[in-house]
């Protein structure tokens, strides 16, 4: 039977069928497991509501595994649906932009120059380079996508 992964060219079925899940795991597991300090961060700013400072990767946790699981629905149990696939994509980049704007505000928040700490890459750690990197080539992937960079989507 066929899905609507089938309709994708073969780079970006493999990347939404594997990578991009083992990636979205992967992340779901370190940044809770490690305890960041920019979580830590986030629960003692002096402008933040006092919260458990593994609160959020809690929330992050939640949220990715289910659109994690609810994407490889749409992939693998739906009949072939053009549209579909195109607006999954396209959910799955306003995902990456809501990943920017949540740790850029974690940044500005934490930090007495507020936003324009965001522009001052000097001081961030490993970690948040990866949060802030890592969109850029799965942005680059779902855009080229869309585009038919990689193959026109069938159907």
């Amino acid at each position: 039977m066929a899905t609507t992964a089938s309709l994708l060219p073969t780079f970006p079925r493999i990347f939404f069928l594997y990578l991009e899940p083992v990636f979205i795991t992967y992340g779901m597991l370190q940044n809770y497991a490690s305890r960041l300090p920019i979580f830590e961060l986030a629960s003692t700013s002096s402008k933040a509501l006092p919260i458990p400072s593994l609160f959020m990767p809690s929330m992050a946790t939640g949220y990715l595994f289910n659109m994690m699981l609810y994407g490889l629905i749409i992939l693998l149990a739906s009949p072939p649906n053009k549209r579909l696939l195109q607006l999954h994509i396209s959910i799955l980049m306003i995902a990456d932009l809501t990943h920017w704007a949540g740790l850029f505000s974690t940044i500005a928040e934490n930090d007495p120059r507020g936003w324009a700490a965001v522009l001052d890459t000097s001081n961030w750690s490993p970690e948040v380079w990866n949060l802030a990197a890592y969109p850029v080539g799965t942005l680059a992937v779902k855009f080229a996508t869309l585009a038919g960079w990689f193959g026109k989507i069938q159907g």
